[in-house]
């Protein structure tokens, strides 16, 4: 099958698809630092979170219009909540909802990017709904950092970790409810395949736990950079009085 009609991770086009996504996220970051602390910048915050609200409600109807599809099509991927999470974020300037973009989305969202579950190529509608969706998300957390300065801190890695267990004590009644893998923390019947960085994760429920366990590993992990940075900061000179 040519790579106009499947798509394989790791390949060329994964690697120029990236590369294209990349761009543009750095483009809408570029764009907001240049107009910073001024009303443009609002305006184009604004637009970019309506935007994407947008396009989460047209997304969810879209890929349900031909009937409702309890196990994949429902809005309760962590994605689905983060690509929410990110017009909140930008538009509200809450803590609560920056602390979880951030971590959301450097430690999980990312990997859409390093090992994306899709099979279809460009010449299908739902390799371009896929990689919008993931770039939307990304381009929020990245705006969130470089233009707006967010500055994550122990506290806020204990705001993601509520969210977190928030969303699992959430979903994983409806997987195991409807046999679905939401979050990838479900227990799927054996005819529906998992991804292959789950299955190797063990039997349920021991790999939900490894699942939730990562994910934690992951936050702080994305933390430690900004804490480095702190150390190292000058700090300003002590007046000899």
């Amino acid at each position: 099958m040519s790579t106009w009609e499947a798509f394989a991770p790791f390949n060329s086009l994964h690697l120029f698809t990236v590369a294209v996504c990349a761009l543009l996220i750095l483009l809408l970051a570029a764009a907001g630092r240049a107009l910073r602390k001024s009303a443009a910048e609002v305006t184009l915050r604004r637009g970019w979170a309506i935007l994407a609200l947008g396009y989460w409600f047209a997304y969810v109807i879209w890929w349900n219009w031909n009937g409702l599809d309890l196990y994949g099509g429902l809005p309760l991927h962590l994605c689905d909540f983060n690509g929410l999470i990110a017009p909140i974020a930008l538009l509200t300037m809450n803590r609560w909802a920056r602390s979880t973009l951030y971590f959301w989305t450097f430690t999980l969202t990312l990997q859409a990017f390093i090992q994306p579950m899709l099979s279809k190529g460009p010449a299908h509608l739902e390799f371009w709904a896929f990689w919008i969706g993931h770039t939307i998300i990304m381009a929020s957390a990245v705006y969130d950092v470089a233009v707006l300065r967010f500055r994550p801190d122990w506290s806020d890695v204990g705001r993601a970790v509520a969210a977190s267990f928030a969303y699992v004590a959430m979903v994983m009644p409806i997987d195991l409810a409807i046999g679905a893998n939401y979050g990838f923390i479900g227990n799927p019947p054996p005819d529906k395949s998992l991804p292959p960085f789950i299955d190797a994760m063990g039997p349920w429920p021991r790999r939900a736990f490894i699942v939730m366990g990562l994910g934690i590993i992951g936050f702080v992990l994305t933390l430690l950079p900004w804490r480095f940075a702190g150390r190292r900061a000058p700090r300003p000179p002590t007046t000899v009085l």
